[in-house]
């Protein structure tokens, strides 16, 4: 077999009969394996108007531990290809096989641009443009559904004061066609997965192609993790304080698809009446659960989200940013309560009675 550049071609594998193409297929697909580990930006082997709906399979490759192996090279025409490429890695001394993708190759002059097959997958497909987010469906669509959705995402970046981004939003049945419209034929990551969806970002333009169960008409993604991917575009990573963060998310998206926030309110609430006097300081820093795996709701997060809603109210959003700006969480989580301190004026040793007025005061 030979290997260069990242692509092992086994003996067999029928390439191009024109040796001036297949030598310009060839690096381009080398060249493209070997620009995928940096930003989707930087890759010149992914044309400019293709580097969104691409950069969600990119994302999914990126996170492999495996070696590329050529599958097959097929012509659909003059000028356009359909390459197979198989991941595989060894346990044991066993190959085992961790990823199959189907990418598209079309001709440019000295190169071939790779690209997702998404947009060529889903070419009969309807779509809707409502605001910042063009829908994309097979047959039907709830409408209001959907507007609902583009309107959070919009309050989101408003609260954030970040532009709203451009959001293709791809509604699928299950995670089986999802994986397959995006060009993963299979992933051993995803085995038995029945729904949930994929994403990315590039610049301020998103790509979301979820299968999510249909509800109503529409097939939902998590407003926890979009509040995550927007929060994270306009404030670093590395400051942040994850217990806060989450906080945010259950106020602003709930959890798991699942939970509203009203829903966690009310275990907060109902956990309140059945442990009169809880120490919620301890059993913040304990980090203990309102309800155990898999889908956890956790005590400290519902503080959080307590808090930063009576500052939101009170200040704004941006009165909430040093704590949720304080950095990661520490031992004894000190760093956190000296923010807590300087942006409400409650101390460690009044944090109690503090929850205790938020709980009865919180409204959904």
């Amino acid at each position: 077999m030979a290997q260069s550049g990242g692509l092992t071609v086994a003996p067999g594998i029928v390439l191009p009969m024109d040796s001036v193409k297949r030598v310009v297929l060839m690096n381009s697909l080398r060249g493209w394996l070997a620009s995928a580990k940096g930003p989707d930006s930087l890759n010149e082997y992914v044309a400019a108007e293709d580097r969104p709906v691409t950069a969600v399979l990119m994302r999914q490759l990126r996170g492999l531990k495996a070696d590329c192996y050529l599958g097959a090279v097929t012509s659909l025409d003059s000028i356009h290809w359909q390459i197979q490429l198989n991941y595989m890695s060894l346990q044991s001394d066993t190959p085992v096989l961790q990823a199959c993708c189907t990418v598209l190759a079309r001709r440019d002059g000295d190169r071939f641009f790779i690209s997702s097959p998404l947009r060529e997958n889903t070419v009969g497909w309807k779509s809707r443009t409502i605001g910042c987010c063009t829908f994309h469906y097979k047959t039907g669509i709830n409408k209001d559904k959907a507007a609902e959705f583009e309107r959070t995402v919009v309050s989101y970046d408003n609260r954030l004061k970040i532009p709203s981004p451009v959001i293709d939003y791809y509604c699928c049945d299950n995670f089986m066609e999802v994986a397959k419209l995006v060009g993963i034929d299979y992933m051993s990551r995803y085995s038995g997965f029945g729904f949930a969806d994929l994403s990315e970002d590039y610049g301020r333009r998103s790509v979301i192609v979820t299968g999510n169960e249909w509800k109503d008409g529409f097939s939902p993604v998590s407003m926890h993790d979009m509040w995550h991917g927007e929060l994270h575009k306009a404030v670093s990573v590395k400051m942040i304080n994850r217990p806060v963060d989450e906080g945010t998310a259950y106020l602003y998206g709930g959890s798991w698809i699942v939970y509203s926030w009203k829903d966690i309110l009310n275990m907060m609430k109902e956990y309140a009446s059945q442990h009169p006097g809880a120490d919620w300081r301890v059993l913040y820093k304990d980090g203990v659960n309102l309800i155990p795996p898999p889908k956890i709701i956790k005590i400290s997060y519902a503080i959080n989200a307590l808090i930063v809603q009576r500052l939101e109210k009170e200040k704004g959003f941006a009165s909430a940013l040093p704590i949720l700006c304080c950095g990661p969480k520490e031992p004894g989580d000190a760093n956190y309560f000296a923010a807590v301190e300087k942006t409400t004026g409650v101390g460690e040793a009044g944090f109690n009675a503090y929850i205790d007025g938020l709980l009865k005061e919180a409204l959904y």
